[in-house]
């Protein structure tokens, strides 16, 4: 591995990164300069990169604690609503419904559901694959999907989850 994987994998998989980073943050600066860092930690880290996951999984997994971190650090800011001019720019019209529910549902999550929330919902991972990420068994992220789907469905409507 080296820089210039680094460089094909942003432009491969920059759009998935900002679209997750855009999702836990809610706000399009600040997600586009945690893909930024994302792609800086990568490069920092690419001698690491084992090709156990593919670089999307462990993009995105960078991506995810480099969130969560942000959030950690930022818990007494208010969540913002995002503007649809950020959607406009970040985000595809195909992409767009799931990721604005998923979004106003992260709002309302605490950081691990939140994380439970992005694996099933945006990347559609089975439940075996959010366990395996999630180092849960498959049943306990079963329970948690079903409360999560459950709290989409009362704060999102039915539409949402069809």
């Amino acid at each position: 591995m080296n820089e210039e994987d680094v460089a094909r994998w942003y432009a491969d998989y920059g759009y998935i990164v900002l679209r997750r980073c855009l999702a836990y943050l809610r706000d399009l600066p600040t997600a586009e300069d945690a893909v930024q860092e994302v792609f800086v930690r990568a490069l920092d880290n690419v001698a690491a990169f084992r090709g156990d996951a593919s670089p999307r999984t462990w993009l995105c997994r960078i991506a995810d604690h480099l969130c969560i971190d942000i959030l950690r650090r930022n818990r007494r800011n208010p969540v913002r609503v995002l503007e649809s001019d950020d959607l406009e720019r970040a985000i595809s019209n195909d992409d767009r419904t799931v990721f604005v529910g998923v979004s106003q549902l992260l709002g309302q999550l605490d950081l691990d559901s939140q994380r439970l929330a992005v694996l099933y919902f945006l990347d559609e991972l089975t439940q075996e694959e959010v366990a395996k990420e999630l180092g849960l068994s498959r049943r306990t992220v079963g329970k948690r999907i079903k409360l999560l789907v459950e709290r989409a469905r009362v704060s999102l409507g039915e539409e949402f989850l069809s």
